[in-house]
């Protein structure tokens, strides 16, 4: 679950992960803004990207918070959560948001 919001000229994801099998598991979490060129990655450190690390307790729970400055033109965010793979760039596991949450 994620709740998205503004303040002042921040949008902030609170994200709350449950992950009953995983417990001890770190996650990468984004706040990826939009629109975006289709020439921009979405990855850690590109522009209208914001990332954190979430580890999961010993009940497979975790929580994190992500806050970005609204960039000019920004009119909604989407939260990625992706699980990095041992022997892989590709993620082991990957959760998105549903929608682009406008801002």
């Amino acid at each position: 679950m994620a709740m998205v919001r503004t303040a002042g000229s921040s949008v902030i994801a609170d994200v709350h992960l449950i992950v009953q099998n995983q417990p001890g598991t770190r996650y990468d979490v984004g706040l990826i803004q939009a629109p975006l060129p289709s020439s921009v990655t979405c990855g850690p450190g590109d522009p209208g990207t914001a990332f954190t690390s979430l580890v999961t307790d010993e009940s497979g729970q975790g929580n994190a918070t992500v806050t970005a400055p609204i960039r000019p033109g920004q009119t909604g965010t989407w939260i990625w959560i992706a699980r990095p793979a041992e022997n892989s760039q590709n993620p082991a596991e990957v959760y998105t948001s549903d929608f682009v949450v406008p801002v």
